[in-house]
């Protein structure tokens, strides 16, 4: 039997701060035999830029800039935590994300399946 991960439109951590805890709890490395990602993950640079805002703030400089410097330390990258869990990883590009090493559409076969993957604003 062969197990596939099909997710999208995470948007962590513009909309989420991370995947649910029960669900995350679920996926467990050497599982799951391939991941597909309909887009709309996460960058890094998302979190940099919630630091610079706060930072600009006098009261959130005051008391948050050790908590937000430690959160950012913690954060991992949506793709490279997927990659943890199957190194098969097949991801397009979503209408919010940035990394422009998705691509837009992707085909790829599994087992005896032929998949084409695109996200939703597309259709």
């Amino acid at each position: 039997m062969v197990l596939v991960l099909a997710l999208g439109d995470l948007h962590i951590p513009h909309r989420a701060a991370d995947l649910p805890a029960k669900f995350k709890s679920m996926l467990v490395p050497g599982k799951i035999q391939h991941v597909i990602c309909t887009g709309n993950l996460c960058i890094k640079r998302a979190w940099l830029h919630c630091l610079s805002m706060l930072e600009a703030t006098p009261l959130t400089t005051v008391f948050y800039p050790v908590y937000l410097e430690r959160k950012l330390e913690m954060q991992i990258e949506v793709h490279d935590y997927l990659k943890t869990l199957c190194p098969d990883l097949h991801i397009t590009r979503g209408e919010y994300d940035e990394d422009t090493r998705y691509p837009e559409t992707k085909t790829l076969t599994i087992g005896q399946f032929k998949l084409g993957l695109c996200h939703g604003h597309q259709v």
